[in-house]
């Protein structure tokens, strides 16, 4: 659709009958046309340059149920199937639509050849309920090994750079993910959070294990979700302090056999919200607030990327499924293809 500025100046041009040459009507368009909301274009559309744009808000959006299941690089270090505490792996996510989404994962803790990769686990119903047993199991090696899991950055990688990352004081968004147990007491670390990109610190599980004060590890992180067994608790460290705050959220706590759906928001200054649901459809039900909260704001500047963490405690027969996630950032950034 043309401006404002085009259409009153082709109109002048063809009233007084002084038609623009070839030339003139290609400067008028290319400098003046402006696409706007609902606008449709009907035929060949050639582009001389560069197309110019926006990353979507959507940096990650898949569903157990509704979406073919992701992708696993090989696993294997050492040996097939073998990987050490900081081995990195790479994961594909198809979206509903076709669309992919890409994970950078690492290892935390041994992982044998006896341990289960990231991979679809239980009978996929056509409706999910809140007690379904079935997702993406994220137990890693934790059938067989006490204190094994990983580390997800969702939508690219763990240093940032790409448009899974949020510069605060530009973007807002938030992380919100559905996870289902049947015996919490089994994992003693699943959260949800943001932290400032760099490389992954593997020490990080397990001190959100403790669900105390200490060393994060991360230069700048926040943690929400199921902390030292089944307690939901916040922990946060900024500028690399050394001792985290740990919050304990009270009486909001996952139940066994249902699904606990966590969300965490960063506001365009920074400032961090939490939101939690538990016995409701993956992805679905009323968010709240917890019982107790904790206020923290990352500072300005800072580039941040969202993150889910995973430890298991126990080698009991018992799967952690992650049944739904999203992160959502605006506003997006320009780009050229």
């Amino acid at each position: 659709m043309a401006s404002d500025k085009t259409r009153t100046q082709l109109k002048a041009y063809f009233e007084t009958g002084d038609k623009p040459t070839q030339g003139q009507f290609t400067d008028l368009i290319e400098s003046n046309v402006n696409i706007t909301d609902d606008s449709t274009i009907n035929g060949k559309l050639t582009l001389a340059d560069r197309l110019t744009r926006l990353t979507p808000e959507t940096v990650f959006k898949w569903n157990y149920i509704n979406c073919a299941p992701p992708i696993t690089t090989q696993f294997g270090n050492s040996d097939d199937g073998v990987l050490a505490d900081g081995d990195k792996f790479s994961m594909i996510f198809p979206g509903k639509n076709g669309e992919m989404y890409t994970a950078t994962g690492v290892s935390v803790g041994a992982f044998a050849a006896t341990g289960t990769a990231p991979m679809m686990d239980g009978t996929i119903p056509a409706i999910d309920t809140a007690t379904t047993h079935a997702g993406l199991n994220l137990a890693m090696d934790g059938e067989t090994t006490t204190n094994v899991g990983l580390q997800l950055i969702l939508g690219g990688s763990p240093q940032g750079g790409g448009h899974h990352s949020f510069t605060v004081g530009t973007h807002s968004g938030h992380i919100d993910a559905t996870f289902q147990a049947n015996d919490w007491t089994d994992f003693d670390c699943v959260v949800v959070g943001f932290r400032k990109e760099e490389e992954f610190q593997t020490a990080f599980n397990t001190q959100i294990t403790a669900a105390g004060a200490g060393d994060l590890v991360y230069t700048d992180v926040v943690a929400f979700g199921i902390q030292g067994d089944t307690n939901i608790e916040i922990q946060t460290d900024l500028n690399n302090s050394g001792t985290s705050t740990s919050t304990d959220c009270g009486a909001s706590v996952p139940v066994d056999d249902q699904n606990c759906r966590l969300k965490v928001l960063v506001s365009s200054t920074g400032v961090v919200t939490y939101q939690i649901v538990v016995n409701q459809v993956a992805g679905a039900g009323t968010l709240a607030a917890p019982a107790s909260t904790a206020a923290f704001t990352f500072d300005d500047g800072d580039v941040i990327v969202p993150f889910i963490a995973i430890l298991k405690n126990a080698t009991a027969t018992d799967e952690i499924f992650l049944k739904d996630v999203e992160v959502s950032r605006t506003p997006g950034t320009s780009y050229q293809n």
